[in-house]
């Protein structure tokens, strides 16, 4: 199963299950976005993979301000 996870300027499809993730495109409320969900949505993806549509991958570490 996957979901929408709303992060900075863009919106992530996560996948829990394979820890993995992916663009989805632009986050249009970006202004909206609070610092705390933000920053748990950051946490949640710690240590996930990204895929490129090129099938580049890169690990995801959060860096806590």
């Amino acid at each position: 199963m996957t979901r929408i996870l709303r992060i900075d300027r863009a919106l992530y499809e996560v996948d829990d299950e394979t820890k993995t993730y992916w663009y989805n495109g632009r986050n249009p409320d970006w202004e909206k976005l609070s610092e705390e969900e933000n920053r748990n949505n950051k946490k949640h993806i710690d240590g996930y993979t990204r895929i490129f549509p090129d099938g580049r991958r890169k690990v995801f570490k959060f860096k806590p301000r």
